[in-house]
């Protein structure tokens, strides 16, 4: 299965997830457990490295994962009115429950869990931005102060 997918088909290569996990790395090899990366991005007690040259990539990279998302939410609105395959009370029921799953704004729903995984997106790409600015505030600060004591 390391070729191929479930059906036998081949599993896809440079995905979003890919280039992600491309440009974030952990800090130790192997594996780690899998975590919300907001929470990573806003703990101070995490760590982690991100190639600053990249650091513009990856925040664009969560924005437009989070439109994807969004644009998605409305789509769904289409499976409330999916046309139940077959007339026997099975289908009917079946296309029924699908499409309050998809199109209800309750916690749970897939319009509610597109929307929360965009939310959290937004707030990775909002935290990369403030860490980055951060970054490059402390690094002409500390170049203005060498320049200063040079002089």
């Amino acid at each position: 299965m390391s070729e191929h997918g479930g059906f036998g088909g081949p599993t896809p290569s440079g995905g979003m997830a890919e280039n992600l996990n491309a440009l974030i790395h952990p800090p130790v090899d192997g594996p780690g457990p899998v975590q919300d990366l907001t929470s990573i991005l806003l703990d101070p007690a995490q760590h982690f490295r991100l190639d600053l040259d990249q650091a513009p990539q990856a925040i664009t990279a969560f924005r437009q994962a989070a439109q994807g998302m969004r644009d998605l939410k409305f789509e769904v609105g289409r499976l409330a009115n999916i046309t139940p395959p077959g007339l026997d009370a099975i289908s009917i029921n079946a296309a029924r429950e699908i499409g309050r799953w998809a199109a209800s704004e309750e916690p749970g729903s897939l319009r509610s869990a597109l929307e929360s995984g965009a939310i959290q997106l937004e707030k990775t790409a909002d935290a990369l931005e403030r860490s980055l600015a951060t970054h490059r505030n402390t690094d002409e600060a500390n170049a203005a102060r060498l320049r200063g004591s040079e002089l």
